[in-house]
């Protein structure tokens, strides 16, 4: 049993509710998700049945086929969730009507009861069961079963605990079979026999066998805790549950008379099918009133359960290779088309911008540059020039920033220049980490560059430091430098203007991007492909 507050999945015990034949019942409250603070109904099979080797497997196509089946006088499976051995469902809440019960003791105040089940109803307020809630509720049951039966899914354990029932003012009632298929699923085995703890527990839980004694009484005798449910198994169970609320309602009216001829028959397995049960349910009327045919029965109503599960099956398979090759096809088409969009945006970024990070250089001098990734901005790295080096050496990396500045890219650096010996041998941490420095104690300069994209080349047009500007000159027999604009306009010619360009070091390598997009691509269509084979082949299966 788990105590209130632990959690199971993505849900929080509330309450232990009761210890059934299929395993234990919980009220839960979601912690996430859609179902985050809503009440449910949570199914917790027994540990030594779900220990059981080839268990998981079983029990998650066992629920796939159950979440299927949904309709009239059905209680839905909502989801199902497997964590180291605890296997659980998931169903809504049913808080059902809270009623008045009068004690049996004179003395004893009445009790407040909730009203969920026809257990409930049988116990508590037997005198509600008229000939008119029992067609209503038989109505209900006939065609959930009917709906679950075309599906090939079994109830196996129909009995008055494992119908939820809702009584209304105008003396109409509603009722839902719950707990679906869950007696075959507890009834797994593998090849060898059931481990002894499994009859030890059987033995030891008192709750559990007064759960098993209620079940074995709707059930034929052939198809007891071991045995494979069938159709008819569910028929006689609906006999035998007319047959339990006549004996509590006590039945001496007349007009019980017609129900006791139908049980009688239904018990003693007089109908075939659940469409002939239903078809002689006192005062039913036309089934076709209920989506059921009251003629001859097509080719599939024929069929075994059996034969119905299997071919049910197949077509859950090809519905999930078919869901799963979908989810391919749609995965390597995303893929493929942002590998491609990215070879896009990498080519048109590299016609408006640098390579980022790839070294920009100039033959014959030690001047590079770097510029980080940006649309507008970015990181930059440069050579420390020699006049910004105390020692006059330069050479050394200096990190800045770039802008976009007038169609050039601005790049602004800055070197600390205050020496050790200035403050007794003080590092210069100290000065810049303790925001004991100014703008003094930098050199700051710009330099002011030009993108080629068709020869992916860098240009050098400027560099201004402070109010002074330089500009590439080139004097005779000498290489070109940088010259302050000043001293070239009083040079009388001697140095001409000329230009700085600075290359790639390495050429640009492959752009892989567009060859992973388009293969990611071609196997986006080898998956619609096969899709369509698969859905050409298979024309009854619905379209994803």
């Amino acid at each position: 049993m788990l105590s209130p507050g632990t959690r199971i999945g993505l849900y929080r015990v509330n309450n232990w509710i009761k210890e059934g034949s299929c395993g234990q019942s919980y009220e839960v409250e979601g912690n996430s998700g859609e179902d985050l603070g809503e009440t449910r109904y949570l199914k917790l099979f027994h540990r030594v049945v779900s220990e059981i080797d080839g268990f998981s497997d079983f029990f998650s196509q066992e629920c796939l086929a159950i979440q299927q089946v949904q309709g009239r006088g059905i209680w839905p499976l909502l989801s199902y969730g497997v964590t180291k051995w605890k296997h659980w469902l998931i169903y809504p809440w049913f808080k059902g009507a809270k009623m008045e019960v009068s004690s049996e003791n004179e003395d004893s105040p009445n009790k407040e009861v909730y009203l969920r089940s026809l257990d409930d109803l049988a116990e508590y307020c037997p005198h509600l069961i008229t000939p008119k809630v029992l067609k209503n509720i038989l109505i209900d049951l006939h065609c959930g079963l009917h709906h679950a039966h075309g599906f090939g899914l079994i109830h196996g354990n129909v009995k008055p605990s494992n119908v939820l029932i809702e009584l209304k003012d105008d003396g109409e009632c509603s009722a839902w079979l719950t707990e679906f298929a869950l007696t075959k699923i507890t009834n797994f085995e593998t090849s060898s026999k059931r481990s002894e703890d499994y009859t030890d527990f059987v033995s030891q839980n008192l709750q559990f066998q007064e759960s098993l004694k209620q079940s074995h009484s709707f059930r034929i005798d052939n198809s007891g805790s071991g045995g494979i449910p069938e159709e008819q198994g569910d028929v006689f169970a609906l006999g035998a549950l007319v047959r339990f609320l006549l004996n509590r309602v006590g039945r001496t009216d007349e007009v019980w008379s017609d129900w006791e001829e139908w049980s009688g028959q239904s018990i003693n397995l007089g109908f075939e099918n659940i469409s002939q049960s239903m078809k002689a349910i006192p005062g039913v009327g036309d089934l076709s009133d209920y989506g059921l045919s009251g003629g001859t029965e097509s080719a599939e109503e024929t069929q075994s359960a059996e034969e119905i599960r299997v071919a049910r099956e197949r077509e859950w398979a090809q519905q999930q290779k078919i869901s799963s090759l979908a989810f391919r096809r749609n995965i390597t088409g995303l893929i493929g088309c942002v590998c491609i969009l990215i070879f896009l945006f990498s080519k048109i970024y590299l016609f408006l911008n640098p390579s980022p990070w790839v070294e920009y250089s100039v033959e014959g001098a030690s001047d590079k540059y770097q510029l980080g990734f940006g649309v507008w901005s970015g990181k930059a790295w440069g050579i420390l020039p020699a006049a910004y080096d105390e020692r006059g050496r330069g050479g050394q990396d200096v990190a800045g920033e770039w802008v976009r500045e007038d169609g050039l890219f601005r790049l602004d650096f800055r070197k600390f220049k205050k020496s050790n010996e200035e403050e007794s041998g003080k590092k210069l941490w100290q000065f810049i980490g303790k925001g004991a420095t100014s703008d003094d104690d930098y050199f700051i300069w710009s330099d002011f560059l030009n993108y080629n994209a068709q020869s992916r080349t860098l240009s050098l047009i400027k560099r201004v430091h402070e109010d002074e500007v330089y500009v590439p000159g080139e004097k005779r027999g000498e290489s070109p430098r940088l010259f302050s604009e000043v001293r070239i306009r009083r040079s009388g010619g001697t140095i001409r203007d000329t230009q700085l360009i600075f290359a790639q070091t390495e050429p640009e390598g492959r752009s892989w991007s567009i060859l992973i997009g388009l293969g990611f691509l071609m196997s986006c269509l080898l998956y619609q492909r096969m899709l369509l084979r698969i859905k050409l082949a298979n024309p009854e299966i619905g379209k994803d």
